[in-house]
């Protein structure tokens, strides 16, 4: 029998919030564009739940936080104009092979200016210019024994244990 992979969708707390965001536009203006948009937003978190998802993996850019682990996602309403959002995920590998990745939604929000880049940077405490092999580096100097403790930068990468998951599924 073959081991195919699953995945289950996780909402950050971030993601949940740009999402309600999204919602409060709808509520404002129902009869807008935004409904559309939140509903192509709501199927495509569906379809994020898959192996086979539409994403794009993102290359470092010292623009920008090293998001060389996540993946990008194009969300639009209209097929005739380019995609005004993005959803900014990555997948987290389950500790046993025969686990559940957990495909975290880091952030949702405007293509514009590539503020959603920005955002889901600074949403995993990861700062700009520097590589994931630079932080790993950083945190191996800090978990040296004869180096005082400091705090590791990584430590932003994952929701807390008690944070309450949002599923889809």
């Amino acid at each position: 029998m073959e081991n195919s992979l699953r995945i289950k969708v996780y909402l950050s707390p971030g993601a949940r919030a740009d999402l309600q965001q999204l919602n409060q536009r709808v509520l404002k203006h129902p009869q807008g564009k935004e409904r559309a948009l939140l509903e192509a937003t709501i199927v495509m978190l569906h379809r994020l739940n898959g192996p086979r998802h539409p994403t794009k993996p993102l290359n470092y850019d010292p623009r920008f936080a090293d998001l060389s682990d996540c993946d990008t996602t194009y969300v639009g309403a209209d097929s005739h104009a380019k995609p005004p959002l993005r959803i900014v995920s990555r997948d987290i590998r389950p500790s046993r092979s025969d686990g559940i990745t957990r495909r975290e939604i880091v952030a949702i929000g405007a293509r514009q200016d590539s503020k959603v880049y920005r955002v889901a940077g600074q949403r995993l405490g990861r700062p700009m210019g520097i590589t994931l092999a630079e932080l790993a580096a950083q945190r191996e100097s800090a978990t040296d024994p004869s180096r005082s403790r400091q705090h590791s930068v990584n430590s932003f990468d994952s929701p807390s244990a008690d944070e309450p998951n949002l599923l889809l599924g």
